[in-house]
């Protein structure tokens, strides 16, 4: 009896261990090519892939950001023609989209998104030549809105990359996009909590590897950044402002739209057509690539696994359960 009972105990924890690990992260994308968002899990991004808005729906995506009111906020950078830059908004309660702002023609063509409370800052497009500083559009989860210039100072090409460090400084991917050679260059810059210009980080170029800054997250004191040209993902210490190789896609392309994993790894999307989203462990080491269908991707943002407090919660509740079958064995 005692060892059917240790059997079953053995099981339990199994239980306990699998609830705690068959979740990934879910993971938001937005097709560039056709408008398209989906989600999936990133522990089974082919097998749990749901489209959440069908195409046409966007045009131009490129930016996502996942709101504090647990909404979905995309760029949409049109057409010239007969579509204007917008900001867009995917209630994940129903699948609705809506438009939060409406951009004057030419004025800002959306790249990169990244929020600060309930205020929506806004990078530029590199490849609608559009240049100049970080936008702000306040109060875009709701009240009145409110756009403004947000940075100030230096020198911004387009930005189709934005990311806050643990200081409140604002990290921006300073893209030149060359349509004649075809080629991205640029370095990565630093605003301050207020806005304002700081300096260069990771420069552009053979010094560092970073040929075209797209994409980039912060983790603690390490930035991570896209490297189109090459597909490559760099980490730079800002600690020490020090820059080394963090894994590579080994795709012309395949390295633009990037998000943190939270069990330390991340993924990139590509920027080539193939609708690629590549993941990486926490090492560096490509363990999976994804072929969405998107063609290229806009856009990715991940909200996290739930907290631990929740698993622990599952893990109290299979743990009275052995309790309850010790007692039942006890009575026998």
């Amino acid at each position: 009896m005692h060892h059917a009972f240790t059997r079953l105990v053995v099981i339990i924890l199994a239980c306990a261990a699998l609830v705690a690990t068959a979740r990934g992260d879910t993971v938001y994308a937005v097709s560039n090519t056709d408008g398209r968002i989906i989600r999936y899990d990133s522990a089974d991004p082919a097998g749990t892939a749901v489209t959440l808005s069908g195409s046409g729906a966007i045009v131009g995506a490129a930016g996502l950001a996942l709101g504090p009111d647990g909404n979905l906020y995309i760029g949409e950078s049109g057409n010239i023609s007969t579509v204007v830059p917008s900001i867009r908004r995917l209630n994940l309660t129903n699948n609705s989209l809506s438009t939060v702002y409406t951009f004057a023609a030419s004025e800002v063509f959306p790249g990169s998104l990244v929020f600060k409370g309930n205020d929506l800052l806004v990078g530029r497009n590199p490849f609608f030549e559009d240049t100049g500083t970080i936008v702000k559009v306040g109060n875009a989860t709701g009240g009145t809105i409110a756009v403004s210039d947000y940075t100030s100072g230096g020198s911004l090409a387009s930005s189709p990359g934005l990311a806050f460090g643990q200081d409140g400084s604002l990290y921006v991917s300073n893209q030149t996009y060359d349509f004649g050679t075809q080629n991205a260059s640029g370095p990565v810059v630093k605003f301050d909590a207020a806005g304002v210009f700081v300096g260069e980080v990771v420069a552009g170029g053979t010094a560092t590897g970073l040929y075209g800054p797209t994409g980039i997250g912060i983790r603690g004191t390490t930035l991570y950044t896209s490297s189109i040209m090459d597909g490559s993902i760099l980490q730079t210490n800002l600690l020490n402002d020090t820059t080394s190789p963090f894994g590579t896609t080994n795709v012309l392309f395949g390295a633009s739209p990037l998000a943190l994993l939270s069990d330390g790894g991340l993924i990139v999307g590509s920027a080539g057509g193939g609708g690629a989203i590549y993941q990486f462990d926490a090492g560096g080491s490509l363990t999976s690539t994804f072929n969405s269908g998107l063609g290229t991707i806009g856009g990715l943002v991940v909200a996290p696994v739930p907290e631990p407090s929740t698993i622990v919660t599952a893990g109290i509740g299979i743990a009275a359960a052995a309790a309850m079958v010790r007692r039942r064995v006890a009575r026998r």
